[in-house]
């Protein structure tokens, strides 16, 4: 499977040119024989908060519907290209409700569904002091790529930090999970964010024998992003400035040592559920 990481370089609250810019490397993505591309979180608003006088307002007019033109645009780029896209975007939907999105369009410019990131950090979330109402939903879709078929879901920045994110989406099936990102603006923070990243996202793939593609916004943010292989390891990752790059993913490579050995590397066929459940249903610590 060839997957594009599209490492956009954005601006805050400068939409247009925002989506001017994720159209290009959508496009060069496209041009590279891409069969997913990935775009990092927010991508149209640049992943903006606080900059602004009147941050509620300036999100909710950033924010637009998952059949927006500039959401069709994205998926004629698909269509032109015969590309899968993970778009990461935020999402006016129902009774006005605001949400921090990945839609998976499809090849041929289909959107399979768009997910609601569930785990919201207190700046973001509506229940706390932000503007994003959470979902309660993850989402994997089998899509028929050259080599092989290859089950796609996708969370969103800090669910990595929540092992249920990945476990959950595993237990769905995913193989390749996709994580529109947006860290690393605070310099005090930005080498503890970089191995942050790193770390956490090596486990959960490692624990869950999963791919795991993780793209940040080029230049503002601290860029890097980066993917990593079912047992950990990191494939590639990027420096700070903005591009696209593209990998080949042996994933038929993993179903065969998964099938080889049910039971898995990592554990994953001795867990019981059952006893788990007990514990976890409702309980908050």
């Amino acid at each position: 499977m060839r997957l594009a990481m599209c490492q956009v370089r954005t601006q805050v609250w400068d939409v247009e040119g925002n989506f001017a810019r994720t159209l290009e490397a959508l496009e060069e993505a496209g041009r590279q024989n891409a069969e997913i591309a990935v775009t990092p979180e927010c991508v149209f608003h640049g992943y903006g908060f606080h900059e602004v006088e009147d941050y509620p307002a300036s999100l909710r007019a950033a924010a637009v519907p998952a059949d927006d033109p500039r959401v069709q645009a994205v998926a004629e780029v698909a269509r032109r290209f015969g590309m899968d896209i993970v778009l990461g975007f935020a999402e006016l939907g129902e009774e006005g409700r605001i949400h921090n999105s990945a839609a998976l369009i499809s090849r041929e410019g289909e959107t399979l569904w768009v997910y609601r990131k569930v785990h919201c950090r207190p700046f973001e979330s509506i229940h706390h002091e932000g503007c994003f109402t959470p979902g309660d939903t993850f989402y994997v879709s089998e899509r028929p790529y050259r080599e092989t078929a290859v089950r796609v879901g996708a969370m969103i920045c800090f669910d990595r930090e929540i092992p249920e994110s990945v476990r959950c989406l595993r237990a769905m099936g995913a193989e390749l999970i996709a994580c529109p990102l947006a860290t690393g603006t605070w310099s005090m923070w930005r080498q503890a964010n970089e191995a942050d990243n790193e770390m956490v996202t090596r486990v959960r793939a490692a624990e869950n024998e999963v791919f795991i593609t993780v793209v940040n916004h080029g230049l503002r943010f601290n860029g890097g992003s980066f993917t990593v292989g079912p047992g950990g390891q990191l494939l590639y990752q990027m420096g700070p400035e903005p591009g696209v790059r593209v990998l080949d993913l042996p994933v038929g490579c993993l179903r065969e040592k998964i099938h080889a050995d049910p039971l898995g590397w990592m554990g994953w066929g001795y867990r019981r559920p059952e006893v788990y459940d007990r514990y976890l249903a409702g309980g908050s610590g």
